[in-house]
């Protein structure tokens, strides 16, 4: 497993593009980033998966990205329902909190505020992740095993994770 996460972080976490003026249509924006949509469905309403590039507004340049799981609550529970990255150039600079800030926010705007609101797993020493969803609101619900019968623990072989809950507003 740790060849392919290395291979994950020299090939893809490693290697920003830019885009053009023209592409830079985002979704929303604040004042440093804009969630930028690779979503085959642009209804973002009625679609039951959500991906963005996370792009940086005077550079254009791609920071990271950030997806979003509509699904049953007990169906995502182990492995969250958001996820994201961010390329190793731009890590530590507040832009995972800020892309989950404007994920909330495009939720919220766009009839997602579910009850139960949205998970992030992670993994126990995943101190930067676990900082993004308390900066965002998260409370800590869930920290132990995973079982073995759930695909995080059999695909990924995670054995055990911490789970942060983020409501959304009403």
């Amino acid at each position: 497993m740790k060849n392919f996460y290395d291979y994950i972080n020299k090939n893809i976490l490693s290697s920003p593009t830019t885009v053009t003026k023209e592409e830079y249509q985002p979704i929303i924006t604040n004042d440093n980033i804009g969630l930028l949509s690779n979503s085959f469905d642009t209804n973002i309403a009625a679609s039951a998966f959500l991906s963005f590039d996370l792009i940086k507004c005077d550079t254009l340049e791609r920071v990271g990205e950030i997806n979003f799981q509509a699904m049953e609550y007990d169906e995502f529970f182990y492995g969250g329902n958001v996820d994201y990255m961010i390329y190793d150039s731009f890590r530590h600079l507040g832009y995972g909190t800020q892309s989950l800030s404007l994920l909330k926010q495009l939720l919220h705007e766009n009839s997602y505020a579910i009850e139960e609101g949205i998970l992030i797993s992670t993994l126990p020493d995943n101190i930067y992740s676990q900082r993004i969803a308390m900066k965002n609101g998260g409370i800590l619900i869930y920290e132990g095993c995973v079982p073995k019968d759930n695909p995080l623990y059999q695909i990924d072989h995670v054995e055990e994770v911490k789970i942060y809950q983020i409501k959304l507003k009403k």
